[in-house]
């Protein structure tokens, strides 16, 4: 009993990251099945980027920022079914994620089921799309962050809510399906994170519970906004750091939108967020985090400390809906 006990715990940890106790497909079958239910997407007839479709009766899903403010002129591309229009049923800007239909047919369309959660860190995932002057490619990745995060995506000019995967998201790969080893899709590619001179090789994912809520509902998700792009104390110059007190934490307003409500409140790319609705505030995601906990139209309550020797001061803020 001992020896064949040492033998299965043995096949479990040498099984591929992610995949142990888990139906796997070979590289063969999972690049078949997975190319077979995704496709490209055109805007006017011009290459967009990728997608999936996620159900039988031929839902597409695919990135939000690919079909921002199109209302008509949306194709998608099939490698079974040809070329198809589609029309625009929901979109989740929050997620970056959006929900096509194409024409009903006798035939159900090859599609995709949603995985349950997101792989734990380092498990291999697969990227599948059509990068700019190429087609149906199937890109290797590691998961590098399983829990959910915000990053600003400028394609939609909004955080985002995504996990992380190190690995290849060439253009034109965005609404392409990450999918495990057996072919269950863990996320929809959104972006990628840049150095100053060139990609670092990850990949911004959205997650699979904003996917099946999406199915779900079947209409379009709002997401609240405190219109400005935040940075932490911590990634300015020393000389700037300096000028608060030492030991100081906190989240900048560095770029309000234009009558947006943090302009409107008086805020400025140096004022700096210490709490939120009472609760100290560190990082951006703890910003973010209790920004979209609330709907269009709420309110925040903001602990300010701007530059020198100011007292902290409070600041209540409506937030609004963003907007395509």
């Amino acid at each position: 009993m001992r020896i064949v006990r040492g033998v299965v715990v043995l096949a479990a940890v040498c099984m591929p990251c992610g995949c142990a106790l888990r139906p796997s497909l070979d590289g063969q079958s999972l690049y078949e099945r997975v190319r077979r239910a995704s496709v490209f997407v055109l805007a006017n007839g011009r290459h967009m980027g990728s997608g999936f479709f996620a159900t039988p009766d031929g839902l597409v899903v695919t990135s939000a920022h690919m079909v921002k403010g199109k209302k008509d002129g949306i194709e998608v591309v099939s490698p079974v079914c040809g070329r198809l229009n589609a029309e625009r049923v929901a979109v989740d800007l929050g997620h970056d994620i959006a929900l096509l239909r194409v024409p009903s047919r006798d035939e159900p369309y090859p599609w995709l089921p949603i995985a349950e959660g997101v792989p734990p860190p380092a498990s291999e995932v697969l990227l599948f799309g059509d990068p700019v002057f190429r087609h149906r490619l199937l890109l290797t990745g590691f998961v590098s962050l399983a829990e959910p995060t915000y990053s600003y995506n400028p394609s939609i000019g909004c955080y985002t809510q995504v996990f992380y995967v190190a690995g290849t998201s060439p253009e034109g790969t965005s609404g392409g399906c990450w999918v495990d080893c057996g072919g269950r899709v863990v996320g929809v590619q959104s972006g990628f994170l840049n150095s100053p001179k060139a990609p670092a090789g990850i990949a911004m994912v959205a997650p699979p519970d904003a996917i099946r809520q999406l199915l779900a509902t079947r209409a379009s998700r709002e997401a609240a906004t405190l219109g400005t792009r935040l940075d932490e104390l911590w990634t300015q110059s020393e000389g700037f750091i300096a000028r608060f007190p030492k030991g100081t934490t906190g989240v900048l307003t560095v770029v309000p939108v234009k009558d947006g409500p943090v302009a409107k409140a008086g805020l400025t790319r140096e004022s700096l967020i210490t709490a939120i609705d009472g609760k100290p505030v560190v990082y951006v995601d703890d910003v973010m985090a209790a920004v979209r906990s609330k709907k269009p139209g709420d309110q925040v309550t903001l602990q300010v400390l701007d530059p020198g020797d100011k007292p902290h001061r409070i600041v209540t803020i409506p937030l609004v809906r963003l907007e395509e």
